[in-house]
């Protein structure tokens, strides 16, 4: 990539002295579409709305998330493309400790103070380095990501040195664990560990162990990646992660404090760690974390109103009613920025009701909610704050709703282990929503298994209807991404040996009607889907 009048850059840094000066330093090179963002917010703000070539964003943006934290929540919500060169700015020494660790890692970083020759000199090494993974990003942009994998892993074998083999193998390893293929992840991360030991590799092998149900091994691992980067808040997250997922709600809120302190005005994990206190049975300290969450994040464009329904539900539950009414009317005005709208608000009334000991004017408005449960808005996040106000409804009082509620949430939501963890801990004081759980996660755990068996005997067509129609029975996102994979792969190995459309087009319709469009994988879904339309042939 050249740095000329065509190329377009996003300066993220909470100086305005500084982004003037780095937009100056560009337009040395000529460049001459710069934009500018002074917080984290106002980046991904900037970010969905427009495709830049590269963004120039500083490590300490001062409050909020971290510009690291920024680029891998952007290449998670996948709002940054692949091929966007993204370079960090720090002044702090360490930085490349968490650059070591951290699975996502920018383009490339700097160290100020800084040169204008010694900032242009590192943007165009790093395009350089960037452009040579330029087939795979083109492949990635149109949605091709088994291909890419390919081309990665060939690049790679290619690498004229072992900085650009490091780099191939970084991103494949990344791309093969998104895309579910753990086995394909943990051969590639353990050869790269055999010989060299890097944390990132580490981390991806942490993360994969995690999600396989080896906490234990994960946690092993998570603790040397701490040891060499204490400042890689990411490993905290995810160590507090594995905790939650053996219902270790206490430790993971402990594990979660030490991030807190790292990072005190990251109001996602100041949230993240009000849940958790909350989960764990201290909804009083519960309330102070949120409170900072909501008070830190309320002046965001990007904050939503989620942190203050789980202070509501903190406040409910450790008797602190006062400011109920208040939360509510707040909760209210910005009811459209609610995932789940409808059902939220009539959790949030049930949850009143139940604070103030009156649990049957609570089932009407859970049965309002659960009217719900299978709309599309409903996020996961939603479905766990509508069971751990269901699960609190004596059985004489609408309690024996409970349980099939429970599996619907279960057959919706429980992916994996992750899910599956977090609804076990709400409902431990509910044997029979936890087993309506459990029993429902095998049952997606089976049709997974019997898909993948079918598929490897060659049976392509019968593995996409098995996924295709649990998919749409159970409104399951992992079963309908699996279901999207296999139905293309089918369509376009019909169209390259010129064979009509044997009803791949129309599944694949139903299914992306309700998956969400924000998801990276789901739009390539839609790339590959509309490029067929174009060329049938």
């Amino acid at each position: 990539m050249a740095f000329d009048a065509n190329t377009t850059v996003l300066i993220v840094d909470d100086s305005l002295s500084m982004a003037q000066g780095i937009r100056a330093i560009l337009s040395m090179a000529g460049v001459s579409q710069a934009d500018t963002a002074s917080s984290a917010a106002e980046a991904q703000n900037r970010l969905r709305g427009r495709r830049y070539d590269a963004v120039l964003c500083d490590y300490n943006l001062g409050r909020g998330m971290s510009g690291q934290e920024l680029l891998e929540a952007m290449r998670k919500d996948g709002n940054l493309p692949p091929s966007t060169l993204w370079v960090m700015i720090s002044g702090e020494r360490n930085y490349s400790q968490v650059a070591g660790a951290a699975e996502m890692i920018p383009d490339d970083y700097i160290l100020k103070p800084f040169t204008a020759q010694q900032l242009l000199d590192r943007l165009e090494a790093a395009a350089r380095r960037k452009a040579w993974l330029a087939p795979a990003y083109k492949l990635l942009d149109k949605g091709r990501t088994e291909q890419a994998i390919a081309q990665l892993m060939e690049l790679a074998k290619q690498a004229e040195n072992r900085q650009r083999r490091l780099d191939a193998l970084r991103l494949c390893g990344e791309l093969q664990a998104r895309e579910g293929l753990h086995d394909a992840a943990l051969q590639l991360y353990r050869a790269v560990l055999a010989q060299t030991d890097v944390p990132w590799a580490k981390m991806g092998v942490a993360r994969i162990l995690a999600e396989q149900g080896d906490g234990a091994g994960s946690r092993e691992l998570l603790d040397q990646v701490i040891a060499v980067a204490p400042r890689y808040t990411e490993a905290y997250d995810l160590l507090a992660q594995n905790l939650i997922d053996e219902g270790g709600y206490a430790q993971a809120a402990a594990v979660l404090e030490k991030a807190v302190a790292i990072s005190p005005r990251n109001f996602r994990r100041l949230h993240h760690y009000g849940t958790s206190l909350l989960r764990s049975g201290e909804a009083e300290r519960a309330v102070e974390s949120l409170q900072k969450a909501v008070d830190i994040g309320r002046g965001n464009s990007f904050f939503g109103p989620e942190a203050m329904v789980d202070l509501l539900q903190a406040r409910c539950e450790s008797g602190q009613t006062q400011q109920l009414d208040r939360l509510q009317k707040d909760i209210a005005a910005r009811q459209g920025e609610l995932p789940g709208g409808p059902l939220t608000m009539a959790v949030c009334r049930a949850l009143a009701a139940l604070a103030l000991q009156q649990p049957a004017q609570a089932l009407p408005h859970l049965q309002e909610a659960a009217e719900w449960l299978r709309s599309p808005e409903v996020d996961f996040a939603s479905a766990q704050r509508f069971l751990a106000v269901a699960v609190r409804l004596p059985d004489e009082q609408g309690g024996g709703h409970a349980p099939p509620w429970a599996r619907l949430i279960s057959l919706r939501f429980a992916d994996g282990r992750h899910e599956l963890g977090a609804l076990q801990e709400i409902t431990r004081e509910r044997p029979a929503c936890r087993d309506a759980i459990e029993q429902a996660y095998e049952e997606l755990q089976e049709k997974g298994r019997a898909a993948l068996e079918i598929a490897n005997q060659g049976r392509l067509d019968e593995a996409a209807k098995l996924l295709h129609d649990e998919a749409m029975l159970t409104l399951n996102c992992r079963l309908g991404h699996y279901g999207c994979a296999m139905l293309l792969r089918i369509a376009e190995n019909r169209s390259q040996t010129g064979l009509p459309d044997g009803g791949e087009m129309r599944s694949l319709r139903e299914l992306l009607g309700w998956l969400p469009h924000d998801n990276e994988r789901v739009r390539g879904f839609v790339k590959r889907r509309q490029a067929l339309l174009r060329h049938p042939d």
